[in-house]
This record gives C-alpha cells, structure tokens and sequence, in this order.
C-alpha cells in the first residue's frame, strides 16, 4: 500500500480582495508529493473450522492440499483460535481458491498489507517452539528450550538476524498436547508478547512469510502484529 500518491489541487486558487490582489486576479499554485516506496508485505488472513476434535497434524494436512505446500516454506501458515476448538487461523501469500475438504466453515480471505519501513512499531504476539538443534543418525532433532529465560536470550540474541528490534517482551512457557493417528505429540513452545520496531525490512519480511522457530506443522512461528 503506497501511503502517499500525487496530489495536485486546482490550478487556479481565488484569493479574497482584501489581500491586497486585484479584483478578479488569480494566483496560480500546484502543490505535488513524491510518491513514496514504503516496503511492505501482503498477506491474506482468513479463518477456517474443522471439527472440534481436529488436531493440528491434521488441520495442517488438509491446509496443505490447499495450497501445495507444508507450513512454513513461504506460501502460507497457521495457529489454532484460542476460544473455539477445531478453528485455526491461515496467513497466506494467495487467497485460497477452495475449502479444506473436512473444513466445516471457512472465512473469505482477508487482503492485509503490512508497512515494513524502519523504525515502525507494532504489538506482536509469536507462538513459538525454539531450541538446540544437533544430527542424529543424520537426521536433524531439535530439543526446545523449557524457560522463558532461554527462549527470551534466544529472540533477543537473534533480533538482528529476524530484522526486529525488540522494545517489550513477555514470554510464558506453554505445552501443545495432541492424538494424532496412533501416536500422541507433546511440544513444549512458548508464548512471545510485546512491542517491536521494524530494524531491517527485507529480513522481517522473510520471517513475516516463513514463520519462525520450529515445529510449524503444529500451528506454531506465525507472526502476528497489531498498530
């Protein structure tokens, strides 16, 4: 969204005569704006309800067929609505052209276009599973930190890298618990709270559209700011 576009008022302006004008002049006066290049990002929100005992893996799978993707590389994310089971709110690069074929209901997708030029502030909140990542049997395994002391030192520590300058911060340790299939899940993540200011566009853009930390599928790493 570009915040200011050219403008010109009329190009002739008639002055009162007790201005000291002559009856009938007129003073000539154009008034123009540069147009501004204000990075942002366009996203499209929009809400979408399963049955309530819908589980994330679950929720994410059938997101997936929508959009031909797995959360979390680029084309879309989301998190499950605190208030209302089965419900989960999708952030996407495009609108989706169809519902999730087990959604019960589903929103039309919202156009939002967040600015991203330096120095703005937003509220935020972030849905977070962050930890130590190491190789076994060359897989890649992740153990989530369990304080809010270490999930506060890692998004301080990686501010710079998220492109954000943290100004408030409120961290509170949750656990995500759910069936899926045969198995159950457990995922320690964390809840992030706050204020911050926009310190490098293109790089907060990036974690805007891929999310952070990890376990994604789960509904976790989505980003969502406020004025």
């Amino acid at each position: 969204m570009v915040l200011s576009e050219t403008l010109a008022c009329p190009p002739t302006v008639r002055l009162p005569r007790d201005r000291g004008r002559r009856s009938g002049g007129f003073v000539h006066s154009v008034l123009s704006f540069t147009r501004l290049e204000i990075p942002e990002v366009e996203l499209f929100e929009t809400a979408v309800t399963f049955p309530a005992a819908t589980d994330p893996l679950t929720a994410h799978d059938e997101l997936a067929k929508v959009f031909g993707h797995k959360a979390g590389f680029g084309h879309f994310l989301f998190r499950a609505d605190s208030s209302v089971p089965g419900r989960y709110w999708v952030q996407s690069v495009e609108p989706w052209s169809r519902w999730p074929e087990q959604a019960l209901s589903a929103l039309e997708p919202k156009r939002v276009v967040i600015q991203l030029a330096e120095g703005l502030m937003y509220r935020f909140t972030l849905p977070v599973c962050a930890g130590r990542e190491f190789l076994q049997d060359k897989e890649k395994r992740v153990v989530p930190y369990e304080t809010a002391e270490e999930v506060r030192a890692w998004f301080n520590g990686n501010a710079a890298q998220f492109g954000i300058k943290p100004l408030m911060l409120d961290v509170s340790m949750r656990t995500l618990r759910f069936p899926h299939r045969d198995q159950r899940f457990k995922v320690q993540h964390a809840v992030l709270e706050g204020a911050l200011e926009v310190a490098h566009a293109e790089r907060l853009r990036r974690r805007i559209l891929k999310g952070f930390g990890y376990y994604r599928r789960t509904g976790l790493g989505m980003l969502q700011l406020s004025a």
